[in-house]
């Protein structure tokens, strides 16, 4: 028997998608032996759930969803779908450095740029502004590290001369 608290969330179901934890409320809607709770107030601890984090919903569309995540867990406590195998971790070359990792990256986006100038040819008006405007975003992010850099040369400056450091004199 596989625990429900750990099955896994799925996608467009409301409680996995809007509660934090949804291993909460499936504890509330499952009972010690794994089987799904049945009879009148079978929602009603994960309704008052819910509700004492601040989801308002009516009780009716609250039932339908509760009902609805439920369904899921039970799909996945009897072994539902096939679950993704363990992943495989590829391990660098070497060690990584940041400033190597940025170089790679550099480098890569480098090699882009020369394929898509070769295709500017061949490419259509919309994909020829997508690029332009890849550019011009480009140009306007080195704009604001230069403009940082000179207001942090700036900055340096003005302690070096209020410590005594610099006299003032142009370099």
């Amino acid at each position: 028997m596989m625990n429900g608290a750990l099955v896994p969330r799925k996608a467009g179901c409301w409680v996995c998608e809007k509660v934090a934890s949804p291993e909460d409320v499936t504890v509330r809607l499952f009972s010690e032996d794994g089987s799904r709770r049945k009879g009148r107030g079978m929602y009603t601890e994960a309704r008052t759930y819910i509700r004492a984090m601040g989801l308002t919903v009516q009780s009716e569309t609250l039932n339908r969803r509760l009902s609805n995540h439920a369904d899921h867990v039970e799909v996945g406590l009897q072994g539902g779908p096939a679950m993704p195998g363990a992943l495989t971790r590829v391990v660098p070359p070497g060690p990584v450095y940041w400033l190597d990792a940025n170089q790679a990256a550099v480098n890569v986006g480098a090699e882009a740029l020369g394929v898509i100038h070769e295709r500017m040819g061949d490419m259509e008006d919309k994909e020829l502004v997508a690029v332009a405007k890849l550019g011009v975003v480009a140009a306007q992010k080195v704009g604001d590290w230069e403009a940082k850099g000179r207001k942090l040369a700036q900055i340096d400056s003005l302690i070096r001369l209020a410590s005594g450091m610099d006299d003032g004199a142009p370099d």
